[in-house]
């Protein structure tokens, strides 16, 4: 499980290390807002989270991928002793590869530093919090900070779908225009087929990419679509979009 401190100058100097002796911390819950935990029930932070992991290396021709769905508010992350990467946004997924680190061995240790600055005063407040920190419904000296949503590892192929968006541009009788537009992440050069399913409709493009992220975009064409309407004009027809 995840254990945890409260931050200090010493301890940064030392807790991201993989062997670093973290047995004296306080367990923590993963997901959850740190002032659930009885040792931080009045703390607004920073803490530090440690978390020691097995993981195997990826397959050649394989990526690996750190996905914190949700920190809440702001983090320095770690692993095994070299810094991923920050984040901030308490809904916003922050997703770091991992690939080399993953092949260095099995044993590994996740280390990040969570930030939740109280906002005191409506002209002062800094963080985008959404209720958590702006509304007079909740205790305003309550600190919803912590890793609050699932850590997770993936994989993938040497492209990753980073990002995906599908907005449908035009809709009639005779014709409904999808309009895609993807971040796709590559570990090279290389020219790629971007396939869109849609219904009975398969869609094929080629598309030169370059190493790291690309923006791409693209339509698809759907003749004489099956509409969807609301309750009362008509039935509320669904379709799934898959893409590779």
């Amino acid at each position: 499980g995840w254990r945890a401190a409260t931050a200090d100058d010493h301890l940064r100097r030392s807790y991201t290390e993989r062997d670093f002796d973290d047995a004296a911390w306080h367990a923590v819950a993963v997901p959850g807002h740190w002032r659930s935990t009885p040792a931080f029930a009045e703390s607004d932070g920073p803490l530090l989270y440690r978390r020691r992991f097995n993981a195997a290396p990826p397959a050649a021709g394989r990526r690996a991928w750190l996905t914190f769905d949700g920190l809440f508010y702001q983090g320095d992350v770690w692993l095994d002793g070299g810094y991923l990467g920050d984040t901030e946004g308490y809904f916003f997924p922050h997703t770091f590869e991992v690939t080399h680190p993953l092949r260095a061995g099995a044993e590994h240790a996740l280390a990040v530093e969570v930030t939740c600055t109280p906002q005191h005063g409506s002209p002062a407040k800094r963080n985008i919090t959404g209720v958590f920190q702006h509304w007079d419904c909740l205790d305003p000296q309550w600190n919803p900070g912590g890793i609050w949503r699932p850590v997770r590892l993936t994989e993938t192929g040497p492209v990753r779908i980073a990002v995906l968006r599908v907005i449908c541009a035009e809709a009639s009788a005779t014709r409904a225009v999808l309009a895609l537009r993807a971040v796709l992440d590559s570990d090279g050069a290389r020219r790629v087929r971007l396939r869109t399913e849609v219904g009975a409709v398969d869609h094929e493009a080629e598309q030169p990419l370059a190493a790291g992220a690309n923006e791409v975009g693209w339509t698809v064409t759907i003749e004489r679509p099956a509409l969807w309407w609301p309750r009362a004009p008509g039935d509320a027809v669904l379709h799934d979009v898959r893409g590779a």
